[in-house]
């Protein structure tokens, strides 16, 4: 066990970690809300120059963090690399490609420095990572406050707006709610595994007061089936794993009955009320959302491509008819047939990416469709248009390090294996249903993926 020496950086006086661990908060909080660019750059500019100087105080008295650890913090240097040697050798769109270099990807190399050094600060205290969530908590508790007399107004619980809400379209709603999901849940099995009761009991606790208030915000505000999809998977993982845990206390060391005899107990109560959420607002949102009562059907017809040709013009061909025989959801539709013509078609075309990451899909299918008559802007898959944006390399280097986290979760002792495990899975999911490959939402991707590395770091004292 590394004990750290007696010094102005010990736990208990590092002021320059708590203050680290608070701006990220507030950060993590606004990052997806309209009209923070401002402030953003100021937290991410300041926070820079303390992540720099902790990293290097940090390292002065620490151990070597093992090189493994180091695997998805190298990807993403690799992506950077690969990001500048496509604008000057493979740029087709150099103007546009160099004012996103000198500010989303300026930004994301900032945010990935920040969650080293806010990583780095909750090595030394692995319970504050719960002032993370608070700062997205803090955000949507704003929402409800917009909500509110939104909903009195129109004499209805479900009062969806894209507009008006604070965060940018309901796809910023679900990204910060799928965060918020993630890191609740992991941090809840971590803290009921280290077995300390009352720790157990305030992450519970905001636990379950996190996954009500975002399931609500999926159901009734956002009206997002990703987002209640994505919450309902990471909770069945989240049953499973602590089932898992439950069956290795029972069976193997110490420690693992500790987390079954205090943290365990607590924690199957707050499980089993959570499934009750959990199920009552999928039921809610199955009833709100016609989307799911076909979403089988229009799957199966959306993704195949050949066979209905209508998403190359929709406003002139319209949406096609499912197996049932009735028109499928045009929610469904767009999101699958475009994702799968961008896999499948235009990025074999396309290897090496245009380079850009805002709307490479509109632009792409323009010059392969030049007739078409509909105003087509996204995938509304991150995945797909980062592999149009930077191609196979720049897909496989994100896909990798988001991976690596998942494999070191699994073979590192650390206090954070549940968040990182996690994160590995939700972060895959979110990027794959969701619209979000450029601006805020890839800062949000580097500076995750940089933070759970460093959360890797095999457990200290």
């Amino acid at each position: 066990m590394t004990k750290y020496p007696p010094s102005s950086t010990a736990p208990e006086r590092d002021i320059l970690g708590y203050l680290l661990i608070f701006l990220s908060s507030i950060l993590l909080g606004i990052w997806a809300v309209k009209g923070t660019i401002a402030l953003r750059n100021m937290l991410l500019g300041l926070e820079t120059i303390l992540a720099g100087i902790y990293c290097y105080q940090f390292f002065k008295i620490q151990p070597k963090i093992p090189r493994k650890n180091w695997t998805p913090l190298m990807l993403l240097g690799a992506m950077f690399l690969w990001v500048i040697f496509h604008y000057f050798f493979l740029s087709r769109f150099p103007e546009q490609q160099l004012h996103e270099l000198k500010s989303t990807w300026l930004r994301s190399g900032l945010a990935t420095i920040v969650g080293v050094g806010t990583g780095l600060a909750l090595l030394r205290r692995p319970n504050a990572i719960n002032c993370l969530w608070i700062g997205i908590l803090a955000s949507f508790a704003y929402l409800l406050y917009q909500y509110i007399p939104n909903a009195i107004v129109l004499k209805s619980i479900f009062a969806p707006d894209y507009v008006n809400y604070i965060f940018y379209g309901k796809i910023s709603g679900v990204l910060a709610g799928t965060i918020l999901v993630i890191g609740l849940l992991g941090t809840l099995l971590d803290t009921a595994s280290r077995g300390y009761l009352v720790p157990t009991v305030w992450v519970a606790l905001l636990t379950l007061l996190g996954l009500t208030i975002t399931l609500y915000a999926h159901v009734f505000i956002f009206d997002a089936r990703n987002g209640v999809g994505l919450a309902v998977i990471l909770f069945a993982v989240f049953c499973a794993a602590f089932i898992g845990r439950l069956a290795i206390g029972v069976f193997n060391s110490l420690r693992a009955s500790r987390f079954k005899a205090t943290g365990g107990i607590l924690t199957i109560f707050i499980t089993i009320t959570l499934t009750f959420v959990t199920a009552w607002a999928t039921k809610e949102h199955v009833q709100h959302n016609p989307g799911w009562s076909s979403m089988w059907e229009d799957t199966k017809t959306s993704v195949q491509i050949d066979k209905y040709p209508n998403w190359q013009d929709l406003q002139r061909l319209g949406y096609p008819q499912n197996g049932a025989g009735q028109p499928v959801k045009g929610n469904t539709y767009e999101r699958l047939a475009w994702a799968t013509a961008g896999a499948t078609i235009l990025m074999p075309k396309n290897p090496n990416g245009l380079g850009i990451l805002k709307g490479p899909f509109g632009i792409l299918m323009k010059d392969a469709y030049p007739d078409s008559t509909s105003y087509l802007v996204s995938t509304h898959s991150a995945w797909v248009e980062i592999g149009l944006s930077f191609g196979y390399l720049g897909l496989f280097l994100l896909l990798t390090a988001l991976f690596s986290l998942g494999y070191l979760a699994l073979s590192t002792k650390s206090n954070f294996q549940s968040t990182a495990f996690l994160f590995s899975i939700g972060l895959f999911g979110l990027y794959t249903v969701g619209e979000i490959s450029s601006q805020h939402a890839i800062e949000v991707l580097f500076f995750l993926i940089a933070l759970v590395a460093v959360l890797l770091t095999p457990r200290q004292s």
